[in-house]
C-alpha cells in the first residue's frame, strides 16, 4: 500500500497486484465495497454500498486471470 498527495492536496491509496486481489476477495465474501484504506465505502446516507453483478463478474475475473498468471509462472519454473 503506498499513500500519496495529489497537486490538490488529495491524499491518494495505490494497492499492489497482491493486495488489490485481497480486496477483491473480501469484497466478493462479504458483498460489500471497501476503500483502498480497508473502510466500508458508504452512500450519501451512510448506508453500506453492496456489489452489483457488474462488479461481482470483475472482481472474479481479476482474480481468475491472477490464478491463471500464477499457475502458468509454475509451470514454467520448476
Amino acid at each position: 500500500m503506498r499513500k500519496f498527495k495529489t497537486k490538490r492536496g488529495k491524499e491518494v491509496t495505490l494497492l499492489n497486484p497482491a493486495e488489490k486481489g485481497r480486496k477483491y476477495a473480501s469484497e466478493l465474501k462479504n458483498g460489500q465495497r471497501y476503500t483502498n484504506q480497508g473502510e466500508l465505502k458508504v452512500d450519501k446516507d451512510s448506508n453500506p454500498m453492496s456489489l452489483s453483478r457488474e462488479q461481482r463478474a470483475y472482481r472474479s475475473g481479476y482474480l481468475d486471470s491472477r490464478k491463471d498468471s500464477a499457475r502458468c509462472w509454475r509451470a514454467k519454473n520448476r
